[in-house]
C-alpha cells in the first residue's frame, strides 16, 4: 500500500512546476476574473486580474488589449507579502456599449523589476452583452387596444379655421409692435475719447492685483492689448493684427509727438519680453511704467483739446 501511494507522489510530483523553454521552473501564476458573464449594455464589469509571483517581484504591469470595450477606471491593490513570495491585485473596471458576445483578453503582464524580461498572459474571459429589453418585455407595448373615433371629423375644420386666424393676428400684432419700438429714436451715448478710455482702464489694471501676487505676464497681456485699442481708436488702424515692430512705424506716421511714439513703444516692447520670453520684470521697471502712461494720456488727451480749441476759432470766423 505504501508504494502505491509513493507511485502516485511521483506521478502528481511534476504537475506542481511547470519547466520553462531554458529549462528553469515557473513560480508565477496570473489569473484574471470577472464579476458577472453576463451584462446590460453599459453596465460595468470589474476584471480582476490576479499574480502570484516569486521573490524579487514587487509590482506589475498589466497590458490591456483594444477590444469592444471601454476601460472605466484602473485601481491597483497593495500587494500581498508573504515568506512563499507576494500576490498582486489590479482591479479594471470595464463596460461595453453594443450587444452581443465578446471575449476579453489575453492581456499580456510584464513582472517588474523584471530584470530577466519575464512575462506573463492573462486567460480569456467570455462575456455576453444584452440589451436593456429583451423579447420576453412587455412593458413597452401599449396597455390597451386604441379607441375608435367614430363621426365626421370635418365638423372640427371651423375651429381649427378660429385658431389660424387667432395666430396670424397674434403675429401681426408683434410684428406691428416691433416696427413700432424700431422706430423710437434712441439716445446713443458716445463713447469716451480714446485717452479717458485707457486713463479708467488703466486705472482698473493697476487696482486689480495682478502685480502684488507676481502674475507678471498677466499683467503685461491685459496693458498690451489696452495700448493696442487705444492705439486702433486713436490713430485709426487696427494694432492687434501688428507686431510691435509694424506698429511703431505707423505711429510715427500718424503722431508728430516723437514722446507718445516712444513711451508707446518701450511699454509695447516691455509687454513683449513679459508674454513670449516670460522675462519677470524688476520692481524699479514696473514702477517706471506708471509715469510713461499718464505721460501718454496727458499728452493725448491736451492734443485733442488744442484740436477742439482750434475748431472753434475756425468755426467763429
Amino acid at each position: 500500500m505504501k508504494r502505491r501511494h509513493a507511485a502516485l507522489l511521483l506521478i502528481f510530483l511534476p504537475l506542481a512546476v511547470s519547466p520553462r523553454a531554458d529549462g528553469t521552473t515557473r513560480a508565477n501564476q496570473v489569473t484574471m476574473s470577472a464579476s458577472a458573464a453576463t451584462v446590460t449594455i453599459g453596465e460595468r464589469i470589474e476584471l480582476r486580474v490576479m499574480a502570484r509571483v516569486g521573490a524579487g517581484i514587487s509590482a506589475m504591469h498589466v497590458q490591456v488589449t483594444p477590444g469592444a470595450f471601454e476601460v472605466i477606471a484602473r485601481r491597483a491593490l497593495p500587494p500581498a507579502v508573504s515568506a512563499a513570495g507576494s500576490t498582486l491585485e489590479e482591479v479594471i473596471t470595464i463596460a461595453f456599449f453594443q450587444t452581443g458576445d465578446f471575449a476579453i483578453g489575453p492581456f499580456p503582464i510584464k513582472l517588474l523589476p523584471g530584470q530577466d524580461g519575464s512575462e506573463e498572459k492573462t486567460g480569456r474571459l467570455a462575456i455576453h452583452v444584452r440589451s436593456l429589453l429583451e423579447e420576453s418585455d412587455k412593458d413597452i407595448k401599449p396597455l390597451k387596444e386604441p379607441l375608435p373615433l367614430g363621426g365626421d371629423p370635418r365638423h372640427l375644420l371651423p375651429y381649427a379655421a378660429v385658431s389660424l386666424l387667432l395666430l396670424l393676428l397674434a403675429a401681426l400684432f408683434l410684428l406691428l409692435r416691433k416696427r413700432a419700438q424700431g422706430r423710437r429714436v434712441l439716445a446713443v451715448v458716445p463713447p469716451p475719447p480714446p485717452e479717458d478710455e485707457l486713463e479708467a482702464s488703466l486705472q482698473r489694471l493697476r487696482q486689480g492685483g495682478l502685480l502684488p501676487r507676481g502674475e507678471y505676464r498677466a499683467f503685461f497681456i491685459a496693458l498690451s492689448a489696452m495700448l493696442k485699442r487705444f492705439i486702433q481708436r486713436a490713430y485709426g488702424f487696427n494694432a492687434e493684427e501688428c507686431t510691435t515692430a509694424e506698429t511703431v512705424p505707423r505711429l510715427r506716421e500718424s503722431e508728430a509727438d516723437a514722446a507718445i511714439v516712444s513711451g508707446l513703444e518701450a511699454v509695447l516692447t516691455q509687454a513683449d519680453l513679459a508674454k513670449f520670453a516670460r522675462r519677470i520684470p524688476g520692481d524699479g521697471e514696473v514702477a517706471a511704467l506708471w509715469p510713461v502712461l499718464d505721460s501718454i494720456v496727458a499728452s493725448h488727451r491736451a492734443h485733442r483739446q488744442q484740436a477742439r480749441e482750434a475748431d472753434h476759432v475756425q468755426a467763429g470766423r
